[in-house]
């Protein structure tokens, strides 16, 4: 696992190449604080930053094939490198030794550009291949690892973080309009999107072949295409045994046999059972998990009753508003990109504490993709009956709703009832995206300042889910009045597990120089629970009954049957009590209208509503003060570098040596 930076420009010379990726990947150490490399060629310098998980004892470098005209950069980890070894060797490669990734050259001379294909992992991948003069980059299906892009006239560039691209003198701060409406909307990049006009992702399940004169994007894999080839499965002792066999192999494949690995353990299901099959095969392993302070969101009971059931050494770790106001600060210093989930605060408390133990964690996220474990995955089964309601009860059902409203949790019976009448009459995905989404689509022109506003169109906001109905035409009911659920779970899978769930964990373990490994993403799994029938996942009023029953057995029967809770901090409640001085000067009007993104009204309107309790806003709140610390750290005072203070002194932190291939 690495942090990786490169650049192809052949007007440059090598030794200003050097320093301008040098640079980028001293803006990286922290996700790989074991060593730096470079690799030159023709009009080419790639770079890295590495952790040490695979074989963490050989010397950091740059992996190329014998004749030194391919050489490759990966952030990644491969889980089936072995097998790759073994099968480039008997066809005449020459692999040398070192990590996992030091198959990728001969896996590349092998299969072209088809090489990610045949890898099982996560995956962030650049190659230079010098005879054919082409830089290919490619990144794992489900977008685990991240891998951000710069293109100008002469200049190719990329890295694992915006943050490194910022460096290079050429490349601009300029926010990008259409991408921060998305955001607001999401809470989440997603696909291509980038919050700096000149920057890009590549998306998950794409590689890019970058030539002199052009850039061809290809989609490698969807995880769609396992729909129509998937395996019918009618018996539900079948489904079970299925689904608990290809859960082991995946977590199986995950475990470490290098360094010692943890697991995030929430006391869910997921996270459960994926530390119940790894104690199957691994002895005594740590486990960490968060007590955080509120009542209705502490799950920390369940995950000692799980700990103490599979025989983890167990590690626990409170969390308050004052953590809380701690992390904050920590965020707004290194966020190159804003996220709009507060469960980014415990996840980066949690990552933070366990690599005080450990370089690798196993972790829950997919499972509720996989296996329909969303609340609103039922609430799509109730909202036709909704859409026919007289006006007048609707309105009445959710003022009860409102007051019957605990305050001590989100997702309380009133709590649903209430988001189910709140979209009565909305298209199926408006329906969706506004109970996952953040900002309300028809109030977002109003949250951006003048500028931004000037630079959306209504169409903005909503891109994605426009583009992605467009592909999905003719599956799951995408094209009828009703979607199937298996349409529902692929949206989640595309939108918000990658740009909102895997970036935030990947920028809270890196952050800690610790690599986390999510076994529900092996992609033989992601395709057998796609292709699941829907029973399989949804009966009455629970999601993953597939998954509960493979568990059952593993799991104490009161964690298989509990009732999903969630991982998220009380920010909604902080914001209106402890946190709220610390909110109202973060979002004070002169502040917000200095940095110039947001429009200072706008965002009075949303606190305003929150403060005085008209309206559950605290989702949208964080996603306003994301993009606000944003701004402030990244983009106010654009016109000159911003923050050329803070930048030189990053520079100036002590980096482990250079290695020059």
């Amino acid at each position: 696992m690495c942090g990786i930076a490169g650049l192809w420009a052949p007007r440059l010379g090598p030794e200003e190449r050097h320093s301008l990726v040098q640079g980028m990947l001293n803006r990286l150490v922290h996700r790989g604080p074991d060593g730096t490399a470079l690799w030159h060629s023709d009009g080419v310098t790639l770079g890295l930053a590495r952790l040490a998980i695979v074989a963490p004892h050989q010397t950091v470098r740059v992996h190329a094939n014998a004749s030194g005209s391919i050489g490759a950069v990966a952030n990644a980890e491969i889980y089936n490198h072995r097998e790759i070894r073994e099968g480039v060797t008997a066809r005449g490669h020459c692999v040398g030794a070192g990590p996992d990734t030091a198959v990728l050259p001969s896996l590349y001379e092998e299969y072209g550009t088809d090489f990610p294909t045949h890898l099982d992992g996560m995956f962030a991948i650049a190659i230079w291949d010098a005879p054919q003069r082409r830089l290919v980059l490619a990144r794992d299906r489900a977008g685990e690892k991240p891998l951000f892009l710069s293109s100008t006239p002469g200049r190719f560039a990329f890295a694992s973080e915006p943050a490194a691209l910022l460096g290079l003198p050429w490349v601009l701060r300029d926010p990008s309009a259409p991408a921060i409406a998305r955001y607001l909307a999401h809470g989440f990049f997603s696909d291509g999107d980038c919050a700096f006009a000149a920057l890009r992702q590549l998306p998950p399940g794409h590689r890019l072949e970058v030539g002199p004169d052009s850039e061809r994007q290809v989609r490698y894999w969807r995880p769609w295409d396992g729909l129509r080839r998937a395996k019918i499965l009618n018996d539900d002792p079948e489904i079970v045994l299925e689904t608990r066999g290809a859960l082991t192999t995946a977590v199986e494949s995950r475990l470490p046999s290098d360094v010692p690995f943890g697991l995030f353990l929430s006391g869910g299901i997921d996270s459960s059972l994926i530390a119940a099959l790894a104690a199957r095969s691994r002895s005594r392993f740590p486990t960490f998990s968060l007590r955080i302070t509120g009542r209705g969101y502490d799950e920390s009971g369940f995950a000692r009753d799980v700990a103490q059931y599979v025989g983890s050494e167990h590690h626990e770790l409170a969390i308050d508003h004052r953590c809380a106001e701690e992390v904050i600060e920590r965020i707004a210093e290194g966020m190159d990109q804003p996220l709009g989930d507060p469960s980014l605060l415990p996840t980066w408390t949690l990552a933070r504490f366990a690599s005080q133990y450990v370089r690798v964690v196993l972790t829950g996220e997919g499972g509720d993709e996989l296996f329909a474990g969303y609340p609103t995955y039922i609430g799509h089964r109730f909202a036709r009956a909704v859409n026919h309601l007289p006006g007048w009860m609707s309105g009445a059902l959710s003022s009860l709703a409102r007051r019957l409203q605990p305050g001590h949790t989100h997702l309380s019976p009133a709590h649903m009832l209430e988001r189910l009448l709140s979209v009565r009459g909305f298209s199926p995905l408006d329906r969706h995206l506004a109970w996952f989404g953040s900002a309300r689509v028809r109030e977002i022109p109003s949250l951006l300042s003048p500028e931004l506003r000037r630079m959306i169109s209504p169409q903005d906001s909503c891109a994605h889910l426009a583009s992605l109905q467009s592909a999905l035409e003719g599956i799951g009911g995408a094209n009828r009045g009703e979607p199937d659920l298996v349409l529902y779970q692929i949206l989640d899978f595309e939108t918000y597990l990658s740009g909102g769930l895997l970036t935030k964990v990947d920028r809270a373990t890196m952050a800690h120089g610790l690599e986390s490994r999510a076994p529900f993403l092996h992609h033989p799994l992601v395709e057998f629970a796609m292709g699941l029938p829907a029973r399989a996942k949804l009966r009455g009023m629970s999601g993953k009954w597939a998954l509960k029953k493979a568990a059952r057995g593993l799991l104490p029967e009161a964690i298989v049957s509990r009732r999903k809770q969630g991982f998220s901090p009380p920010f909604s409640s902080w914001v209106r009590g402890p946190l709220r001085g610390l909110i109202l000067s973060r979002l004070d009007p002169k502040r917000v209208s200095q940095a110039g993104i947001l429009d200072p009204a706008g965002v009075a309107r949303i606190l305003e509503q929150h403060l005085a309790g008209e309206a559950e806003r605290g989702r949208t709140i964080w996603a306003l003060l994301s993009l606000q610390m944003w701004a402030e750290r990244w983009v106010e005072g654009r016109s000159s570098p911003v923050s050329r203070a803070s930048e030189e002194e990053a520079l100036a932190r002590p980096a482990p040596p250079t290695i020059v291939c």
